[in-house]
């Protein structure tokens, strides 16, 4: 895939070519924005000197990711260590990339305080999430802050019809309903003829729906609505439950 954010893309490109590129960044924005794949460009840059992501495994890149109990926590902050400390094979920096970062235990971010505070001269540290505030204020007074704002229907638009062959028209109805964000764009193609049972399907069909009929008027439950696919992301949830929450926000709140 092509890389997202063309201008950090540059901003990027100009810190590496000077020699300047920081030790810890925070990376953080709305979900689906691409923070992740600008993330995995990066990386890819650094190995191979093209900016975008690929099917081939980098070498000195790896991903830390929450567990099945959707935490990290100190065990792999330990594994961490090791990883970020071991001499780069193909690029000039190690890059340990910690995915939803607001999920760090306080153990695991205190862990971390040393590490962000005393990296290795070939260590890069990025964290990625949506939700800042979560991490330590020592944490986040280290990191170098990178915003990541929602795209324009055009750059959905564009992207859809180069990277995944989506016919125009169906392309510009896609991008109009994903709020600017890629990672809803997807899911909306994913789920044109998703099961009916799909909670994700059906949240997604309500918020498009209210959307088109009057974004204004129903601002309020868009809002609610939008917040109960977020934790439906980000918790194992039941659907039956979470079904009729929707619904009952949806016949509550129809007005702003």
């Amino acid at each position: 895939m092509v890389s997202l954010h063309t201008k950090k893309e540059t901003v990027f490109r100009k810190l590496l070519e000077k020699d300047k590129l920081g030790h810890a960044y925070l990376f953080f924005g709305d979900e689906g924005v691409g923070k992740s794949t600008f993330t995995a460009a990066l990386a890819s840059y650094l190995e191979g000197g093209a900016f975008k992501t690929r099917e081939a495994p980098l070498l000195d890149a790896r991903i830390f990711a929450p567990d099945e109990k959707g935490k990290i926590g100190i065990d792999v902050v330990r594994s961490l260590r090791p990883f970020l400390w071991s001499t780069p094979i193909v690029s000039k920096r190690r890059t340990a990339i910690i995915k939803d970062a607001h999920t760090l235990t306080p153990e695991a971010q205190s862990a971390l305080l040393k590490l962000v505070e005393e990296p290795p001269a070939h260590g890069l540290l990025i964290f990625i999430t949506h939700e800042p505030s979560v991490l330590l204020a020592p944490i986040l007074s280290r990191l170098s802050k990178v915003y990541f704002s929602r795209l324009s229907e055009t750059e959905l638009k564009t992207l859809l019809i180069t990277e995944f062959k989506v016919p125009e028209k169906k392309a510009e109805i896609i991008a109009k309903n994903s709020f600017g964000r890629l990672g809803r764009a997807l899911g909306i193609l994913k789920a044109v003829r998703g099961s009916e049972d799909d909670l994700s399907v059906y949240l997604q069909e309500e918020i498009i729906a209210l959307w088109n009929k009057d974004k204004v008027k129903y601002a309020r439950t868009l809002a609610m609505l939008l917040d109960r696919e977020l934790h439906l992301e980000r918790f194992t949830l039941n659907p039956k439950l979470q079904r009729k929450a929707a619904d009952y926000i949806k016949n509550a709140f129809p007005i702003q």
